[in-house]
C-alpha cells in the first residue's frame, strides 16, 4: 500500500532540511515537505538567495528554486499517481502550500509586499518579500519553519544581520547523524549536481568580505557566492560571510 503524504512526512524531513539548513539562507524559501517531494525525486536544482540591503537596514528578499534543469523529469513524474511507494503531490497541493507560507509572512511584522511566482512550466519558483530589518525578515521565516516543522526546535539556526554597516550571514552545520544520512548514495546523488548561491546588492561598496570564494561586482556593490549543497553539508564549504561597506 502506498504510503501517504502524511504517513511520510517523517521521511521527507531530511530532504526539507537540506533546504531550510541555507536559506537565510534565511533562507525561503521554505516550501513544505509535500513540494520537497519533488526535489527527493529529481536529480539537478538550484537555490538561489538574493537580497537588495539599503541603508537603513530594510531591503528586499528574494528565494528562488531553480528545478528547470529536471523539468522532464519532474513533469513525467507529476503524471503518475505515486513513485516509489510515495503520492506525488499535485499543483493543487503544491500551490496551497505556497498559499500557506504568504498567509503567515503576512501576519509578520515588518514584512510586506509579500508574492510568490510560480512557474509550473519551467518549475521555476520565486518568494519575495520586502523587509523592515533583518530582524523581521528571520522572524517571519521562523514562522514558517514552525508551521511547516513538528518540531520547532528542529529549525535551523541561522542567521542574516545587517546593520547599515556590515553584513553578516551565519550558517549553522548540519548535526553529523544527519550529514551521514546526506552521503547515503541516493541522497549524494541528488545532491552532487545541486547548488546554492547567494547574490547580495548594497547602496555602497564593499570595502572587504571574508568568504574568499565570493566574487565582487565590478562596481563593489555586489557580491555574489555560489556552493555545491553536498559540500556545504560536508563542511568542505560554507556561506557564511562578513561583508563591510565603505561609510562615508
Amino acid at each position: 500500500m502506498h504510503r501517504t503524504l502524511q504517513n511520510i512526512k517523517h521521511n521527507l524531513t531530511v530532504p526539507l532540511k537540506i533546504i531550510l539548513i541555507l536559506p537565510t539562507q534565511k533562507m525561503v524559501l521554505k516550501i513544505c515537505f509535500i513540494f520537497f517531494l519533488l526535489i527527493s525525486l529529481c536529480s539537478c536544482f538550484e537555490v538561489i538567495e538574493e537580497i537588495n540591503f539599503n541603508k537603513n537596514g530594510s531591503g528586499v528578499f528574494k528565494l528562488s528554486l531553480n528545478l528547470s534543469q529536471s523539468k522532464n523529469e519532474i513533469n513525467t513524474l507529476m503524471r503518475l499517481d505515486s513513485s516509489s511507494g510515495y503520492h506525488i503531490p499535485k499543483v493543487n497541493d503544491i500551490n496551497a502550500s505556497f498559499n500557506q507560507a504568504i498567509v503567515t509572512l503576512k501576519k509578520t511584522e515588518g514584512l510586506s509586499n509579500i508574492t510568490i511566482k510560480r512557474d509550473f512550466k519551467n518549475w521555476i519558483f520565486e518568494l519575495k518579500t520586502e523587509f523592515k530589518s533583518t530582524k523581521n525578515l528571520e522572524t517571519g521565516l521562523k514562522n514558517i519553519y514552525a508551521d511547516f516543522l513538528d518540531d520547532e526546535s528542529k529549525a535551523p539556526k541561522n542567521k542574516l544581520g545587517f546593520d547599515g554597516k556590515l553584513a553578516k550571514r551565519e550558517s549553522a552545520p548540519l548535526e553529523a547523524a544527519t550529514r551521514k544520512r546526506m552521503n547515503n548514495p541516493t541522497e549524494k546523488r541528488i545532491l552532487t549536481k545541486a547548488k546554492y548561491t547567494t547574490i547580495y546588492h548594497f547602496e555602497n561598496q564593499i570595502s572587504s568580505y571574508t568568504n574568499k570564494r565570493a566574487k565582487v561586482s565590478p562596481s563593489k556593490k555586489a557580491i555574489m557566492l555560489q556552493s555545491s549543497l553536498l559540500n556545504i553539508i560536508n563542511q568542505k564549504e560554507t556561506i557564511e560571510n562578513q561583508i563591510k561597506l565603505y561609510v562615508p
